[in-house]
């Protein structure tokens, strides 16, 4: 326990780095070249939207595609880090070489870059989401964000020139290489698993249960038309705050002093980052999606309205502007993956189309921003204050709208069932069933420490599904598949299907485990 315990630490302290580099390699973008002189002239908008195309651009391909994503992961690991990384290289040059037309090579390496980013903060996001728990993936993520200035600032110490752009270039790759060992050490930890799953927080599988314990398919979707609101609102959220900051537009006039300026300024925001990362999300983990949602929202238009009556009364220099705007940016970010994190862990949803419609979002969002306010998004505060308050309010009357539409359905089919139509009796039949089981899964995962993975493959399993469809409905591999089903049979002490479905059933009376057998720590 101990060995899983410091491999999994080991994991999480390299994943934060990894991020790091990430958000580093971004930020050093924006700082080594003077992009809006390497733009065309007729060009007035902020360089950046260029580098959120090439997010949007990856994002499409993940809400369309997840499934061939999917199957080119091995390909995909090594040529999208590289892609970005020749990115910054083709910046660098771009002014230098006559044989590519110079605004046309600045503006592909603005693309390539934001794909780059894009595949590398999802795959590090999505390996976290699966592999850990939601207080980890939130204190990975805030340490990554607290190191970034003070690792960009070593970096532009110890580099200049030519040497600068060589050591920007690599990072991705050494955030990638990062990224295998994170990899590594979560499927050593979980029996080297080829697909990564670890048991979810004590109670996180009673999610979306009512008070009978049945778990409707209209409470379902229900839950799940919320958390996409949430999870929208969320992106748009960080998108209005990030375009707001400096460090959402890129090159711009608006340059106050950095916090990096001050060691006790760079204290001042890893504190606050701690402290906003451990009360308004991790304490908050007990509570409804709303609830999660409230307070953090809360705190982050708190500190936009702190930052702008800062700026009307000192103006737009000082470096606690600086740090006041990056710490509200880093809050929406937490707030951001935070509720990434939760839809992968409880919607049956692709990983990769969740991510893509959540970040596609962020990516829209953004680029509209850029596109409305220009450089001088500073003068239109105002402005983004009302959009945000606006949004805020949009999302509860949304949410609160779709509670009773969900009673209406629920009201209308068992309504219907009860005029005797043999269609709807032989569904609403078919739905208790397909709930029953589901329940009934659902104690054997916790009674068999099962990961969340392997509830779901139980699941489909008991419900009568073939391999080759559980393959289909959760985008695995066929190796995969069998991997789960393996270690389902492992754990539950059964040789065959048959067995497992004894037990499942209650014919099979078999004792539970005294203990985790497996030995994964649950959170």
């Amino acid at each position: 326990m101990a060995h899983r315990s410091s491999a999994s630490m080991l994991g999480s302290i390299l994943a934060a780095l990894g991020l790091a580099f990430v958000f580093v390699w971004s930020s050093l973008n924006d700082h080594m070249f003077n992009l809006h002189d390497a733009m065309p002239e007729f060009l007035t908008t902020n360089p950046r939207i260029f580098f959120l195309t090439g997010i949007f651009s990856l994002c499409v391909i993940f809400a369309t595609a997840p499934r061939t994503l999917r199957t080119k992961d091995a390909t995909f690991e090594i040529l999208l880090p590289l892609i970005g990384a020749m990115g910054t290289i083709s910046i660098a040059i771009a002014p230098n070489q006559n044989l590519f037309n110079p605004d046309a090579l600045c503006i592909i390496g603005l693309v390539a870059i934001g794909v780059g980013y894009c595949w590398l903060v999802v795959r590090y996001g999505l390996l976290l989401a699966r592999s850990t728990s939601i207080a980890r993936i939130v204190y990975c993520l805030a340490a990554a964000l607290i190191m970034e200035p003070v690792v960009r600032l070593g970096f532009e110490t110890a580099f200049a020139g030519t040497w600068r752009v060589c050591a920007a270039a690599l990072l991705p790759l050494i955030a990638t290489a990062l990224f295998f060992c994170v990899r590594h050490l979560a499927n050593k930890e979980n029996d080297a698993s080829a697909q990564l799953d670890y048991t979810e927080p004590k109670g996180a599988s009673d999610k979306g249960k009512n008070k009978k314990g049945h778990n409707s398919s209209g409470e379902r979707r229900n839950e799940t038309r919320r958390r996409f609101i949430l999870l929208f609102t969320t992106a748009l959220l960080l998108a209005t705050v990030r375009t707001l900051s400096p460090v959402g537009t890129w090159d711009a006039e608006f340059d106050p002093l950095p916090m990096t300026s001050s060691p006790s300024l760079v204290v001042i925001y890893a504190i606050g980052t701690i402290l906003f990362a451990k009360f308004a999300l991790v304490d908050s983990e007990t509570k409804s999606a709303l609830g999660q949602f409230q307070t953090a929202f809360a705190i982050i238009v708190l500190t936009l309205l702190a930052s702008i009556v800062l700026l009307v009364v000192q103006g737009p220099q000082p470096a606690f502007l600086y740090t006041l705007m990056c710490l509200d940016d880093t809050f929406a970010h937490l707030l951001f993956w935070s509720s990434i994190a939760r839809m992968v862990r409880s919607v049956s949803m692709p990983s990769y189309r969740i991510v893509g419609l959540g970040i596609g979002v962020y990516a829209a969002g953004s680029s509209i921003w850029l596109l409305l306010l220009g450089n001088s998004a500073m003068m239109q505060a105002p402005v983004m204050v009302t959009a945000i308050a606006t949004l805020y309010v949009l999302s509860i009357i949304m949410i609160n709208m779709a509670k009773p539409q969900a009673v209406a359905e629920t009201n209308e089919d068992s309504g219907e069932a009860q005029m005797g139509t043999g269609h709807h009796q032989s569904s609403a039949l078919a739905d208790r069933i397909a709930a029953s089981i589901e329940e009934r899964c659902l104690e054997i995962s916790r009674d068999y420490p099962l990961s969340p993975r392997e509830t779901e493959v139980l699941t489909l399993l008991a419900q009568g599904r073939t391999r080759f469809y559980i393959q289909e409905e959760l985008v695995l591999a066929e190796n995969t598949v069998k991997t789960h089903v393996a270690h389902i049979y492992k754990k539950l002490g059964v040789n065959n299907r048959q067995d497992m479905l004894d037990l499942v059933f209650g014919k099979n009376e078999a004792a539970p485990p005294a203990s985790n057998s497996e030995g994964i720590d649950e959170e």
